[in-house]
């Protein structure tokens, strides 16, 4: 099987895009399929790990220029990285967005001449049996149906993010921007022969909003955690001078830390709170989570670390007494953030501050976590940490519900239904 793999995100970016991308391609490589992988040159990003590179099994690498503004902000601030990286991190997120909405389909338009040109010279080069693309951005999946209707090749489209049905960040900005986009991802949808989604409710809203038979060309492939990961990993234990509470990964849209840090106020106040606890926050984040931390009224009880690489991180998430998960509740049912399958097989406590009627809460109470809140009340936070300050010694057990989330075991069975596609 030779696959034509199309994706923005892969490494050395870091990021959950990223770990899905490249483990996907590792394990259907394992399985047995070569795989030509293209991919963008260097671009302006909040996420960085070169670590990643090395667990990288794809057959071929073509990697392009583009003329979106990560890429033009990179090329020019080349000479001077921390430049271009201070731009973008501390450029208001209202100013990005502003950017985003001015691109017809996405900002990443840009990297679609050179994605076209080069994906035309490589299927003109070769036989392959499909191309699969990863989304977003979703631009990229334009490309992708034009050299599958070109070359007669079967379409495979994942969905690692709702596009034009994500309903709590209007990247659209316009109902010009809405219809066109909407017509597109319709004929994406038509034109594909295998729909790959990272949720359960992405799939149910596509097959509602656009074709109910589009659930039968759908494939259920979560983010997951990849054992391999975890094996020789240190060992590591909370620290006994402090209670930690610890978040990896980037804050962005509507999500936000606010509520929490306001619940820790009022406890703190009430005398509820250990008198060594501490927030670390590992990540790049944006100039409004540091805005939000200056506003805090705790803000000596907030750290923000340096991000680490990918397996540092998971080092690093045993040390913590409970890791925060948050998920603002006006995302869509299927929004289900990568890092709570690691979250769970790290086995730490949660305070998962994600919405009770969710895709996310209905996978926290299988795998048994009971602190579930709302992101946006402060009173349900406040229950739930001093849950989680009494249980400080109580073991959590391994989920045995994690088994079936597991990378390598999914992209296996990933593996076999492209073999049927290919075949029929």
């Amino acid at each position: 099987m030779k696959i034509l793999y199309i994706s923005y995100f892969y490494p050395p970016l870091g990021g959950p895009a990223v770990l899905r991308n490249l483990k996907t391609v590792r394990y259907l490589s394992e399985a047995g399929a070569k795989i030509t992988l293209l991919t963008i040159d260097e671009i302006e990003y909040a996420y960085w790990d070169p670590s990643l590179s090395l667990l990288c099994r794809e057959d071929k690498l073509i990697r392009t220029p583009s003329w979106d503004p990560m890429a033009l902000l990179r090329k020019l601030f080349g000479k001077n990285k921390s430049t271009s990286g201070y731009i973008y991190k501390k450029s208001p997120e209202s100013l990005k967005l502003f950017m985003r909405r001015l691109y017809p389909i996405d900002d990443k338009i840009g990297w679609l001449p050179h994605l076209l040109k080069a994906g035309r010279i490589e299927l003109q080069s070769g036989a392959y049996d499909l191309i699969f693309v990863s989304c977003g951005p979703f631009s990229s999946a334009i490309a992708a149906y034009k050299l599958a209707e070109e070359f007669q090749l079967p379409l495979v489209v994942d969905y690692r993010d709702y596009w034009t049905l994500l309903t709590d960040y209007d990247l659209m900005g316009n109902p010009f921007k809405r219809h066109f986009s909407k017509a597109w991802e319709k004929r994406i949808l038509g034109r594909a022969d295998l729909i790959v989604s990272a949720t359960k409710g992405i799939a149910e809203d596509l097959a509602k909003h656009f074709d109910p038979q589009l659930k039968d060309k759908t494939f259920l492939l979560f983010n997951g955690h990849d054992e391999e990961d975890f094996k020789d990993i240190p060992s590591e234990r909370p620290s006994s001078e402090h209670f930690t509470l610890a978040y990896f990964g980037n804050i962005y849209a509507r999500r936000s830390l606010k509520y929490l840090y306001r619940a820790i106020e009022e406890m703190d106040r009430e005398k509820l709170i250990p008198a060594n606890l501490r927030i670390l926050l590992y990540g790049n984040f944006n100039r409004e989570v540091y805005d939000e931390i200056e506003k805090s009224g705790i803000k000596e009880r907030i750290s923000v670390q340096n991000q680490v690489p990918h397996r540092e991180a998971l080092a690093k998430m045993q040390q913590a007494d409970a890791l925060i998960l948050v998920i603002n509740s006006s995302s869509p049912k299927g929004t289900l953030t990568s890092k709570i399958f690691e979250y769970l097989r790290i086995a730490r406590p949660i305070l998962a501050m994600v919405p009770q009627k969710s895709e996310a809460a209905e996978l926290l109470k299988e795998c048994g976590i009971k602190t579930i809140c709302p992101m946006e009340s402060v009173s349900a936070i406040k229950i739930c940490l001093s849950k989680l300050f009494d249980d400080r010694d109580r073991k959590i057990e391994l989920s045995p519900a994690l088994t079936k989330y597991e990378r390598r075991r999914q992209v296996y069975q990933l593996f076999g239904r492209l073999e049927e596609l290919i075949h029929t």
